[in-house]
């Protein structure tokens, strides 16, 4: 899960020119329950979000984590054709100006009028949804009819999921206008460990990116935070950075890599958000040491 994602509050206040209600980083149901909107800078003005783990199901702990650990059993399948006419519906209401379940209608800018991405997240890690593979289906059959202006899909991903054959065959109706994106948050297993709270080896996390880079190109998301006031070690950024290379080198297409911090973390969670002078830094040495695409959000 992103971490930026945090819950719905009406109680925040508007940010500069945003529509109300859709300050950054807020997920904004309205009366829906698979389909929100969001502002995110990656996805550069409004995204439009499909949460595939409603529950906050994730085999990851991260510690920066705004949902206070996953709850016990599996999760429950999502109900596809439901989570089909939510979709639709905030397709229609972006494309004409107005958001669906919002009580007073705020309109949106005009560059915002033709969301160019719908993206596979939630509030836990979405290829655990045990219909992963029937919803993505579903929702490449509504692009498909032509009836909105064609949108990519993005799916936000640990890449825990990339060896089930569901997730394999569900990825296999992306187009190469889709996009896969990978979280890489260390360069070492001693910080993966730390930062995830995942057992699974670090190898094992770069193996998989790798495989799936060889077959389609992917963007990693790296999140880098002080943690209990200490900043990432000069040479954890550089194992990070020989990771990038490493994965290069096995043939990964790696079409840019998006560098960010924490915003608001969990209490008591030890992870503080890194300054923006040492996230420039970081994806000024993925550029010059790498020759990757790097930005900062």
């Amino acid at each position: 899960m992103n971490a930026s994602t945090t819950f719905r509050t009406d109680a925040m206040p508007p940010r500069g020119d945003l529509p109300r209600r859709i300050a950054p980083g807020v997920h904004d149901y309205g009366s829906r329950r698979w389909v929100y909107t969001r502002c995110s800078g990656f996805a550069r003005g409004l995204a439009v979000g499909v949460n595939l783990s409603p529950g906050g199901h994730c085999d990851y702990q991260c510690r920066y984590c705004r949902v206070p650990g996953s709850p016990p059993g599996q999760p429950p399948g999502v109900d596809a054709l439901g989570l089909a006419v939510e979709l639709e519906e905030m397709l229609v209401s972006i494309r004409s100006g107005i958001l669906v379940g919002s009580a007073s209608g705020p309109r949106l800018p005009v560059e915002w009028s033709r969301p160019g991405q719908v993206m596979l997240s939630g509030e836990g890690e979405p290829t655990l949804c045990p219909n992963f593979l029937e919803v993505v289906e579903t929702l490449v059959h509504i692009r498909a009819r032509g009836r909105h202006p064609f949108f990519r899909f993005i799916l936000e991903t640990n890449g825990s999921g990339l060896e089930r054959a569901d997730v394999r065959e569900a990825l296999g109706h992306f187009t190469v206008q889709d996009e896969v994106w990978l979280k890489l948050d260390a360069g070492t297993g001693e910080r993966f460990h730390q930062i995830s709270g995942s057992r699974e080896p670090f190898e094992r996390v770069l193996s998989r990116i790798a495989d799936l880079g060889r077959q389609r190109s992917v963007v990693l998301q790296s999140l880098f935070a002080a943690v209990d006031g200490q900043p990432p070690a000069r040479s954890e950024i550089s194992a990070y950075l020989g990771c990038l290379t490493r994965l290069k080198d096995l043939g990964a297409m790696i079409h840019r890599v998006q560098i960010h911090s924490v915003t608001r973390s969990l209490k008591g969670s030890g992870c503080t958000h890194l300054p923006l002078g040492s996230l420039s830094g970081i994806a000024r040495r993925v550029r010059l040491e790498v020759g990757l695409e790097a930005e900062v959000s």
